[in-house]
This record gives C-alpha cells, sequence and structure tokens, in this order.
C-alpha cells in the first residue's frame, strides 16, 4: 500500500505513499496488494490500477492515484464488472483502460473488458470471432487503437 516515485533524470526514489499497517479511511489508501495493473490517465499526473490479490482475498476494484496531490481515491464503477483477477495485463487507448486475461479462482482468463475513464463504466468487449488462449503474466500495449 506504499506508492513510490523514480525519476529517471536523477535516477532518484521519492515515496509519495507510506506504507501503513492500517489505514484510517479505506475508502483514501488502497488496501497491500500484488498482481494488479496500472495505466497513467489526464497527461500522466494520475495512476489507475485494477484488481491484484492480497494474501487471502483478490481484487476487481478500480482506484487512482493523483501523483500531485498524493491522494487515492475509490471508484464508484456503473455496469458489471470484471471479476476479481492477478496478473492480468493493462494499457490505456485514448479514454479507456483495457485490461485482459490474468488469474482468478476459476483458473485462467482470457476476457477483454474496457473501463471508460470518463464515465468510470465498465464493459465487456465480446468478440465474435477467436481470442487469444487463457494466459497470465502477459504483457499489453496499444498501436494506435489497436491492442498487441
Amino acid at each position: 500500500d506504499d506508492v513510490w516515485l523514480f525519476d529517471t533524470r536523477t535516477a532518484a526514489w521519492t515515496m509519495l505513499l507510506p506504507h501503513t499497517a492500517q489505514a484510517a479511511d479505506a475508502s483514501v489508501r488502497p488496501d497491500g496488494r500484488f498482481g494488479h495493473s496500472a495505466i497513467t490517465h489526464n497527461s500522466s499526473s494520475e495512476v489507475v490500477y485494477f484488481g491484484g490479490y492480497a494474501a487471502d482475498h483478490g481484487f476487481n476494484d478500480v482506484l487512482s492515484f493523483s501523483v500531485s496531490t498524493r491522494q487515492c481515491t475509490r471508484h464508484e464503477c456503473a455496469g458489471a464488472s470484471p471479476s476479481w483477477r492477478m496478473n492480468h495485463a493493462a494499457c490505456r487507448v485514448q479514454g479507456s483502460m483495457y485490461i485482459f486475461g490474468g488469474q482468478s479462482a476459476r483458473g485462467l482468463l482470457n476476457d477483454l473488458w474496457e473501463y471508460a475513464l470518463g464515465t468510470r463504466a465498465w464493459t465487456q468487449v465480446v468478440n465474435e470471432l477467436s481470442a487469444p488462449t487463457r494466459r497470465y503474466g502477459h504483457s499489453l500495449f496499444s498501436l494506435g487503437n489497436r491492442l498487441v
């Protein structure tokens, strides 16, 4: 639940949000987790992250962290949300975050979801043709308006 910033010009780390054993207000402090994904938004001044896993449970929440104010916000999402997952991949294309695959209690996944950052609404992207096989620990990036 700590957040760090690495400055590539000075090669220095700065702690933006220190680790605490128990946060007083869970709505503004993320739970510690691993296997989550993160993208930048709003000209890289905001980090939006999804999912992950803790010692005994998974997450399917969306949170944003403002680098300038050092405040974390839990999103209230509209629509059906993806199941909890970890070790999935995410990237941003225009005003949306896309997540693909990962692993959950059901095993490996190969579903694709779009999260509209402006409306905070999830939509499952259904492909009538073939889709990649179930996978985890992979990467996802945008090539124009396409996902690779």
